[in-house]
């Protein structure tokens, strides 16, 4: 067996501030767990929800498949971790703030592989992925995640018109995709008008009604006028949606949002677990090939507003999100 792994923050130069965490347990299961990014800032034990999130995972998934009796399915370990935070919540006084608002929740996605005898288990909640034998992908692809990154697509000619700097131009399109097109508009004062706002809001409602006509309107306009903050925590954990989409964050996670799947071990030659820092997967298995891709993504859309769109890009200092890869040969 051979194992191979990487993880950098999205600030190199403060690798402790890295919300990704993995677990390696060879012959019981491979795992990659991306924190959240916090939306309030707040800070437990000393650190953002998202990594705290992600601590609580690592921990409480270490424990459980470690115990003679561990779970030996997938879909037993949703509850255990989710319990896990859940605890969290109650020793820090804060269960019914998360209950009441999810902006206080901590919460971070999973991609597990549990090795059996005979069988692979795999689970997928939120966005991490897996590519198993270097070719099929299982990611789940967010809908919403395509709204908020035209959002601000949309908003960032609009913003690079009004400033050269493309630290403001990064600043204040996150600013928008984060707080949506009916925020309060002093923030952005000195770049936006109301217009700017109203015709970046008219432009994003346009294209994502065209790109996914099977996303009811309403969902769509309430996303943009609300931004991430505002808006995207009422569909985590609601299968009543189509925009509906799965994460660890102490209450009840619908199977339904969760991929599972299992493969007879003997078919596996590889598996390449992989949190969404990497926008496109490597060429070929290991560290080196998928750092390559990530150069290649960074050299030809670093802002990701083109080639690879995402709710925020990478600046002179940070890369768009921590990344993490973790490949087994078995």
């Amino acid at each position: 067996m051979l194992i191979e792994a990487f993880s950098e923050a999205k600030d190199p130069s403060a690798p402790d501030t890295n919300e990704d965490r993995f677990v390696i347990l060879p012959g019981r299961a491979f795992a990659v767990i991306d924190g959240v990014t916090d939306r309030l800032g707040t800070r437990y034990n000393g650190m953002l929800s998202g990594q705290y999130a992600a601590m609580i995972v690592k921990e409480a998934l270490e424990h459980a498949l470690t115990r003679p009796d561990r779970p030996t399915d997938t879909k037993l370990l949703i509850p255990v971790l989710t319990q896990a935070i859940a605890d969290a919540y109650r020793a820090h006084g804060t269960l019914d703030a998360a209950r009441s608002d999810v902006n206080y929740r901590f919460s971070s996605t999973l991609t597990v592989a549990l090795i059996g005898e005979e069988t692979i288990d795999i689970a997928l909640v939120g966005d991490s992925g897996i590519r198993i034998n270097g070719s099929r992908i299982l990611q789940v692809d967010k809908d919403l995640d395509l709204i908020t990154s035209t959002l601000r697509k949309q908003a960032w000619p609009i913003i690079g018109a009004r400033t050269s700097d493309p630290a403001v131009q990064e600043k204040a399109s996150r600013r928008v995709t984060w707080f949506g097109t009916r925020q309060p508009l002093e923030a952005l004062a000195e770049l936006l008008d109301p217009q700017d706002l109203a015709s970046i809001e008219e432009r994003t409602v346009t294209a994502c009604t065209e790109a996914l006509p099977h996303v009811p309107r309403g969902d769509i306009e309430t996303l943009v006028r609300g931004g991430i903050v505002h808006a995207q925590g009422a569909y985590q954990n609601n299968a009543s949606t189509i925009l509906g989409y799965s994460a660890l964050d102490g209450f009840e996670v619908p199977l339904s949002l969760v991929h599972f799947e299992r493969l007879p071990r003997s078919e596996v030659r590889t598996i390449e677990l992989f949190s969404d820092g990497y926008f496109k997967p490597g060429a070929d298995f290991g560290v080196a090939s998928w750092e390559e891709a990530f150069r290649e993504v960074e050299r030809d859309d670093p802002a990701k507003v083109t080639l690879y769109l995402s709710p925020k890009g990478s600046t002179a200092t940070h890369w768009t999100d921590d990344r993490t890869y973790l490949g087994v040969r078995f």
